[in-house]
């Protein structure tokens, strides 16, 4: 399995009780995606919950604080929303991808099924904590 990194700076300077929040976009060229592999998002904080939405495809995955590793809920473009326990998802990590209830990352699974990371299309995160 590899992992693929983008690294996220957070230029505002927020007091230490305002909730933390990171944003970005990132887009995937072709040879980048396997189905195996993850996404790591270093945000500088613990994420208590994430966004992740593929703008192209209308198709948006969402992790809340307290939800199970490797899960989400997963909005299609119809507007059909399920649970996701058995196609991988969203987990908060270290920055090397090791889960990590209390990890500064978040990883985003790659796995064709979830389909949330395709190639050449816009994907838009966001986290906050």
């Amino acid at each position: 399995m590899a992992i693929n990194t983008a690294y996220t700076t957070n230029s505002l300077t927020q007091k230490s009780d305002a909730p933390q929040t990171a944003a970005g976009r990132i887009t995937y060229p072709a040879t980048s995606i396997v189905a195996a592999d993850f996404s790591v998002f270093t945000v500088g904080f613990t994420p208590r919950y994430v966004q992740w939405c593929d703008v192209t495809s209308r198709i948006q995955i969402e992790w809340f604080e307290g939800m199970a590793v490797d899960t989400c809920i997963k909005t299609a473009a119809n507007g059909t929303r399920t649970i996701e326990t058995t196609n991988q998802g969203i987990t908060i990590c270290d920055a090397d991808g090791a889960a990590n209830t209390s990890g500064k990352s978040f990883k985003v699974s790659q796995n064709a099924t979830l389909a949330a990371i395709l190639a050449s299309e816009i994907m838009a995160w966001r986290a906050v904590g």
